[in-house]
């Protein structure tokens, strides 16, 4: 009978409780008894406990038979079980309140014989109660053996199912978003009626949900739920845990490809697979740059950086196989991409399709910082990563000269002007910059005008004098006039094809000037 609940029908079907007989409360017969207790004290509040039998001979209300019915309601409030009197020792006759009260509540009250020993009771009581938890013990061991194993095989799936099995409900194991891992077939998010959370450590990795609520008494079944939960933080931590080191193993690995020491390819793409980076056709590199708009001091700046990257990394590098992953190296994100393309604006796409997810999480830090996006050409060749972040590089430092208003530049966009920067110090650019940017830089200075920027945006929108005009805020017969200036200053024609390539190339020599091109190998 160890494997039965040991209830108050049970009870009384003891030898030490022969001849007892119930009064009242026969709706609770089949409540649970835990705890046994012989007391002969009016007040028991805040001694009680739940599932608990009360035995006593009733001296306590031998002057005030009402004080049972105040014991009565204690009961009641804390689930105790039931309560047995020896009504003919002290009191005679129980009060008829207390015998609607323990109907109402589904307590038995039962009279025990005078002769029945209290010390044998309390014995007896003890010795069931103790059979009972040593099976539920051995049970719920074998159990907690169960879903261990599951763990360990990484069988969550099965793990759960054997959880609905065993409380007779649907479960399922809940990511800390609330986002369903695995559950059994029936399970639906609606019918949650526990939530149980799942912590390593401090931190909620998840839950286990449930479609009923366990009831006290259900004690087998709330202990399976305990050693549950127990077994599944451990499943969460192996998985936490293989997690840091996978991504441990991405970071050195991406820090080794993108500085160029590892060169065999069919390794380089071995490794990746192994590590879950996606590979597809081309790969390019994206690297984001953090800046401060704000002064502060250089620990608090380093500190809050931190802070910023690692919140960027959080969202990039997401658990799975991606196309993308990213690293920290010198103060930028370095991302590597794989695409099914090669041409730059599919990249750019792709890059604004990565900045509209991050677009969040730029509003919270946007006050304070700004982001620069500098995208690589795309490559064949792990091995020739390298040279699309130089490139990523690149387009960040010339397109914050060139391109201000820019957040995101492709390095195709600075093609010439890379070209240029690797003939820096070249006669003949000195003296283009010389015979056609310097003049009008001079006479910017000296009257306080916007020739040079006039001329700028003129080169850039090829000519187009109203896209000026709109972009410098000022009317276009301002325009016009200004740039008849110009040519008065340059003694040029501006209408001239040669002259205006001239002073293209003059004029993206100009806003390069202070780019360190060795900062880039």
């Amino acid at each position: 009978m160890e494997n039965s609940p040991f209830t108050v029908e049970r009870l009384l079907q003891l030898p030490v409780f022969r001849g007892s007989e119930i009064m009242a409360g026969h709706a609770g017969i089949a409540k649970e008894i835990y705890y046994i207790s012989s007391v002969e004290m009016p007040d028991l509040t805040g001694f009680l406990r739940p599932n608990e039998l009360i035995i006593t001979t009733g001296y306590a209300f031998r002057h005030e038979p009402m004080l049972l019915c105040r014991l009565l309601d204690e009961m009641h409030r804390i689930g105790s079980s039931a309560i047995g009197i020896k009504t003919r020792r002290v009191i005679q006759e129980v009060p008829a309140e207390a015998l609607y009260k323990s109907n109402l509540y589904g307590i038995p009250l039962f009279d025990i014989p005078l002769e029945n020993s209290f010390i044998d009771m309390t014995h007896a009581v003890i010795d069931q109660v103790l059979q009972r938890q040593a099976f539920l013990l051995r049970e719920v061991r074998e159990v907690n053996q169960q879903f261990t194993n599951l763990v360990l095989n990484r069988r969550t799936t099965e793990l759960v199912v054997l959880i609905g099995n065993m409380l007779a409900c649907e479960a399922a194991v809940l990511k800390e978003d609330g986002e369903i891992e695995s559950a059994t077939s029936q399970f639906d998010v609606r019918q949650i009626q526990q939530k149980r959370p799942i912590q390593v450590g401090s931190r909620v990795m998840g839950y286990l949900a449930i479609s009923r609520e366990l009831k006290e008494q259900e004690r087998f079944e709330r202990m399976c739920l305990d050693h549950a939960v127990t077994v599944l933080a451990i499943d969460f931590t192996i998985r936490q845990s293989q997690q840091l080191q996978r991504e441990r193993e991405q970071e050195s690995f991406l820090v080794e490809l993108f500085s160029g020491s590892a060169h065999q390819e069919d390794l380089l793409r071995y490794r990746a697979k192994q590590l879950g980076i996606s590979l597809r056709q081309y790969h390019y590199v994206i690297v984001m740059r953090v800046q401060s708009k704000v002064e502060m001091a250089q620990k608090e700046r380093d500190e809050q950086l931190a802070q910023v990257y690692h919140l960027l990394l959080q969202k990039l590098n997401k658990p799975g196989v991606h196309a993308r992953k990213g690293v920290v190296i010198n103060d930028s994100l370095l991302v590597l991409c794989s695409s099914a393309f090669a041409e730059a604006d599919k990249q750019k796409a792709d890059a604004e399709a990565l900045m509209r997810e991050l677009a969040l999480l730029q509003e919270e830090f946007s006050a304070q910082w700004q982001l620069a996006v500098g995208i690589g050409g795309a490559r064949e060749h792990l091995a020739d990563v390298p040279a699309s972040s130089r490139e990523a590089y690149k387009a960040i430092a010339v397109g914050a000269k060139t391109r201000p208003k820019q957040e995101m530049v492709h390095y195709h966009e600075i093609l010439v002007e890379d070209l240029l920067l690797d003939n820096t110090g070249h006669p003949v650019l000195a003296a283009l910059t010389s015979m056609l940017i310097e003049p009008l830089v001079r006479y910017d200075e000296e009257y306080g005008t916007e020739l040079l920027a006039t001329l700028g945006a003129f080169l850039q929108s090829g000519g187009n004098t109203k896209r000026v005009a709109e972009e410098m805020f000022i009317h276009r017969n301002s325009v016009l006039y200004r740039l008849e200036r110009i040519g008065e200053i340059l003694q040029t024609d501006l209408n001239d094809p040669e002259v205006r390539f001239r002073l293209d190339v003059a004029m993206r020599v100009w806003k390069t000037q202070g780019v360190d091109i060795h900062s880039f190998e």
